[in-house]
């Protein structure tokens, strides 16, 4: 597992080879056009900002790996992070009390599946026989 307590970071692209190479050929399209160069076909709401997305491919390739929360990263004050510090859990599918917590509010409004993936990981942990959470 990579380093983080919720999760988040086993499924992350960010070290992948074939991520940042379709990164690099995305970017090397963009650099191709001028700027505003879509602009004209995408009014209001509809268009982005191609600056901005140049942006996020350069952020891409220039930071082809992550520490994670547990090597340095990610929020102080996460409550999931505090909390496994606090139970001295590695990752957060060793938790007793994953199936009742609540910690993962956020997450998973962006990601509704994950608490779901780590009650998975838990079930193949030897030994371990936990409550699946409803819904």
């Amino acid at each position: 597992m990579k380093e983080s307590y919720c999760g988040l970071c086993d499924q992350c692209q960010l070290d992948n080879p074939e991520f940042l190479e379709a990164v690099a050929k995305v970017k090397s399209f963009v650099d191709q056009f001028r700027i505003y160069w879509w602009a004209h076909c995408f009014w209001g709401d509809e268009g982005f900002s191609l600056p901005e997305f140049r942006r996020g491919l350069e952020w891409f390739l220039s930071h082809p790996e992550c520490p994670g929360c547990r090597g340095g990263r990610g929020l102080d004050r996460c409550p999931i992070r505090i909390c496994a510090i606090n139970r001295r859990c590695e990752h957060c599918s060793e938790c007793p009390d994953l199936a009742q917590c609540d910690r993962f509010r956020l997450i998973l409004e962006e990601y509704p599946d994950h608490k779901q993936h780590l009650l998975d990981l838990q079930q193949q942990i030897p030994g371990r026989k936990t409550i699946q959470q409803g819904g």
